[in-house]
């Protein structure tokens, strides 16, 4: 009976709706990953780098006192210079995002959290997108619905909630207006 349920619902009709949210269809970064050249790995080092980077294999079971010095292998020329460009590549595209892309605590005047969002800011051109998390007490979550952005400030509005901050040195100050209230808030990561 349970497998004839799944089979049905794989098969509803529901799953062909559009996405209520407008998800959009994937789009290559504009900033590549870091793609190593066609002879990475295979230069020879400069220096001394004439050893056999391949590591024996452990037959046995090693004891902590066998060890003399360090625990693992110092990274070759390759893994050093693979991370740099995995490290560039995560910095780029850093740079790329607006002010307010990653995760945030929204704060009362008290330092209590009152929710916590997920954002993803691609920049002054588009739309903040993200997630909000209610919480303390009964904890809700939602998608962000809207959001407007202007110099002076940004506003981000959900079903039963609306946020307005504006830069304040270092971080965001505003209100957030939540069942009929409004309360001052501070963003802080």
């Amino acid at each position: 009976m349970l497998v004839i349920a799944l089979i049905s619902l794989g098969l509803s009709s529901a799953q062909d709706a559009a996405v209520a949210y407008g998800a959009r269809l994937y789009e290559p970064p504009v900033v590549r990953p870091f793609e190593p050249p066609s002879n990475f790995g295979r230069v020879t080092e400069e220096g001394d780098g004439g050893g056999d980077p391949r590591r024996r294999p452990i037959t046995r079971p090693v004891a902590v006192e066998a060890y003399s010095g360090s625990y693992e292998y110092p990274p070759s020329t390759a893994d050093e210079a693979y991370t740099r460009g995995v490290t560039q590549a995560e910095r780029t595209m850093d740079a790329r995002m607006g002010p307010l892309d990653g995760i945030w605590r929204v704060q009362d005047a008290s330092g209590a959290t009152v929710l916590s969002l997920a954002l993803m800011d691609a920049g002054a051109a588009k739309p903040i997108e993200g997630a909000w998390r209610k919480d303390g007490g009964i904890a809700s979550l939602g998608v962000i619905e809207r959001s407007e952005r202007s110099e002076a400030s940004v506003s981000l509005a959900w079903a039963g909630g609306e946020l307005t901050v504006r830069p304040d040195g270092p971080g965001w100050t505003g209100e957030l207006l939540q069942d009929g209230r409004a309360v001052p808030v501070t963003l802080s990561r």
